[in-house]
């Protein structure tokens, strides 16, 4: 019976760190950390974004789709400020692609100076779907829809 029991216990000792590893799964959220950026000539600030798998209404029917945000700090500054950033999307699986310009404007904050957020919503359909922001060359955010 012992040789019986030292091979279950080394088929397990064997198997246990294959039962634990992740398996691969989509990421349906990606994020873009704090960039500086100059939204105009007295205006400047950092800007961040995130974009996440959405529900797209079409007509009478939903889709598949991305959600871009993008969050800017403009600091303190005496007045408000616009932020326009081009947000383009590639899916690589159907090979569709589109972009859009995305406005955010500062608002007077108490605690934290100015602050603007502004989002759109592409129709990407289903699949792999990278996701670029004018602010941040050569960064994407890559999720699956």
């Amino acid at each position: 019976m012992t040789p019986f029991r030292t091979a279950g216990a080394l088929a397990i000792a064997l198997t246990a760190p294959w039962l634990c590893a992740a398996t691969a799964h989509a990421e349906a959220f990606a994020q873009l950390g704090q960039v500086p950026v100059v939204a105009s000539l007295t205006c400047a600030g950092s800007v961040s974004a995130e974009a996440q798998v959405t529900p797209v209404q079409v007509d009478d029917r939903v889709e598949d789709g991305v959600r871009v945000a993008i969050h800017y700090d403009a600091g303190r500054y005496d007045g408000s400020c616009a932020l326009t950033l081009t947000a383009a999307w590639a899916n690589l699986d159907t090979g569709a692609s589109g972009s859009s310009d995305i406005t955010a404007v500062s608002t007077i904050d108490g605690h934290y100076g100015f602050v603007g957020y502004a989002n759109t919503t592409f129709e990407t359909g289903s699949g792999t779907v990278i996701v670029t922001l004018s602010s941040h060359p050569g960064a994407e955010m890559r999720i699956t829809a």
